[in-house]
């Protein structure tokens, strides 16, 4: 359990490193390859999956070099990262973005030991702060809401404000992390909830 544990913090942690937000912005539907799940972002954000050609992934990073730290956390080959949006408007440095991880778990795994691992792995990465947790419910799958402040270097250190629901599907863990700065929470706060209000499986 603790190795499960800590592989999922890691996990989680990987997701924050992936980090105009009007509330009445449209929002645009996309899938996430071969994962069975899918949200809606703003229309404006720049996206990309891990089914993009590496050319046009190194193309986009080149053309937008203030994204290119984040558009980045995809060059891993058969990494967990698999879908990154971003608000192209960079402020203080950081792009606000969400983004997915999905990842392998023990198919025996049951939700109650999830929740377990993921909010004590995650207490653990930052000692004296309360990881706020509960259980939701998003288009008839559960999850796990976490909320909680970073610090981590991307380049340069940031702290950051995260917004995470991580959902347990058959032997994998599919985390979907909302990344802002704090100054920025209430800027994007209705942005992230209509986003994760969106989250769809298509399959169990």
């Amino acid at each position: 359990m603790r190795r499960t544990a800590r592989f999922l913090g890691v996990l989680l942690l990987a997701a924050v490193f992936v980090g105009s937000a009007a509330g009445a912005t449209r929002l645009q539907r996309h899938a996430v390859p071969g994962q069975g799940v899918s949200l809606a972002v703003p229309g404006f954000w720049v996206v990309v999956d891990s089914k993009l050609p590496q050319e046009f992934v190194d193309r986009l990073s080149r053309e937008n070099p203030r994204l290119a730290p984040f558009i980045r956390s995809l060059q891993t080959p058969n990494g967990p990262t698999k879908f990154i949006a971003l608000d192209p408007a960079v402020r203080e440095g950081f792009a606000t973005n969400v983004n997915v991880v999905v990842a392998p778990v023990p198919s025996s795994m049951t939700f109650p030991a999830y929740r377990l691992a993921l909010t004590a792995e995650i207490q653990s990465l930052v000692p004296g702060q309360r990881v706020a947790q509960k259980v939701v419910t998003i288009n008839g799958a559960r999850a796990v809401r976490l909320r909680y402040r970073l610090r981590l270097q991307l380049g340069r250190a940031f702290t950051v404000q995260t917004l995470q629901y991580a959902f347990l599907r058959r032997g994998r863990s599919v985390v979907v992390t909302y990344t802002t700065l704090p100054g920025l929470v209430s800027r994007y706060a209705r942005t992230f909830a209509r986003s994760a209000a969106t989250i769809r499986f298509s399959a169990p």
